[in-house]
């Protein structure tokens, strides 16, 4: 992946670089991409490796573009966060089991469809609940 143009706000589901050496020094991030899971002003909430999240300010950040590998676990929570157009996402991670909670606007039957061809035999199941009166809640389980 290579650094993207400055001009895109960084959204959910962008894959990142800290730039800051501080900061990856301070909290052990590594130097590989961080895919963002929250957004709330200007702090971004990051998960690294599959297991570990951080919170970062938006100024440390860098997007990045590039070609995304559907079988990690970030290049599917990418796929399906930029599918169903998440506000943001609360990841849980048992083993092998996932669970990607996301608060979505609308969903149809082709992107459910997609989320089947994509994870195939490790799609689990997809859940959705109402959450107040312009979202639900999806919440989408798979193996790792």
């Amino acid at each position: 992946m290579k650094p993207g143009s400055p001009a895109r706000r960084i959204e959910v589901g962008d894959f990142t670089y800290c730039r800051s050496a501080y900061h990856r020094d301070q909290l052990d991030i590594p130097t590989d991409a961080g895919l963002v899971l929250e957004v709330k002003r200007n702090h971004y909430r990051l998960l690294y490796g599959g297991n570990r999240c951080f919170w970062l300010p938006g100024h440390t950040l860098a997007r990045l573009d590039g070609d995304v590998n559907t079988r990690t676990l970030a290049g599917r929570l990418h796929w399906i966060i930029k599918r169903f157009g998440a506000h943001d996402c609360e990841l849980r991670v048992d083993d092998d089991l996932c669970q990607a909670t996301m608060r979505v606007t609308a969903i149809d039957d082709r992107s459910v469809d997609a989320l089947r061809a994509l994870l195939e035999a490790d799609f689990l199941g997809l859940s959705l609940a109402p959450e107040g009166m312009a979202f639900m809640l999806a919440e989408v389980r798979f193996r790792r």
